[in-house]
């Protein structure tokens, strides 16, 4: 293969469906029920986890969808929101579950993956399903040559589903992040493609 990665320039136009989700690009009516599930009453269960602290308000999440409609690989990566494919997830097919990404890691062919979902579809396997999915994609059409995924090392949760999805364990970086005022470690995850 000549080239590794997405082209840095590119705007990402890319989806993917697996059984049960839809992985697009978020548009602007996805605003309010983003902001409901990582902004509203759980917003620190989710985003206890995450390298970020979540939205501050609904100007947030809509410059997160405009960002992932308009800037280029390089700067921003490639961002999809979960969608429930059918309706049997919420009765609402189409309906936004939570979101998932690749960013780009200085070296092309080299990304790592964030997601997140609302907490009431915690525990169902959709989020291996989605990166599972990400991972094809990343493969066959991204020209990805690896993905990382870096979980705190205390998120035993997070730890399994990348080790169910095939990512091996390539460290634990000690005191690596701040949250909430707390030093974490952080278990970096490798998987080659």
């Amino acid at each position: 293969m000549d080239r590794y990665g997405p082209d840095p320039d590119a705007l990402n136009t890319y989806g993917f469906s697996t059984e049960r989700l839809t992985i697009e690009v978020p548009d602007t009516g996805d605003v309010d029920q983003l902001y409901r599930l990582i902004g509203g009453d759980d917003r620190r269960a989710i985003c206890s986890t995450l390298g970020w602290d979540g939205p501050d308000d609904r100007s947030d999440v809509e410059q997160w969808i405009q960002q992932c409609r308009t800037e280029p690989y390089e700067q921003w990566g490639f961002h999809w929101v979960a969608r429930d494919r059918t309706g049997d997830l919420t009765g609402t097919a189409g309906k936004a579950l939570g979101a998932i990404g690749t960013r780009p890691l200085g070296v092309p062919g080299r990304a790592d993956v964030g997601y997140w979902l609302g907490r009431q579809y915690w525990r169902r396997g959709l989020m291996s399903e989605a990166l599972a999915g990400l991972i094809e994609l990343g493969s066959a059409e991204l020209a990805y040559a690896k993905l990382e995924a870096v979980v705190f090392a205390n998120n035993e949760a997070g730890r399994r589903l990348a080790e169910h999805v095939g990512f091996e364990l390539e460290g634990v970086i000690r005191r690596a992040f701040r949250k909430y005022g707390d030093w974490v470690d952080q278990a970096l995850y490798g998987l080659v493609l």
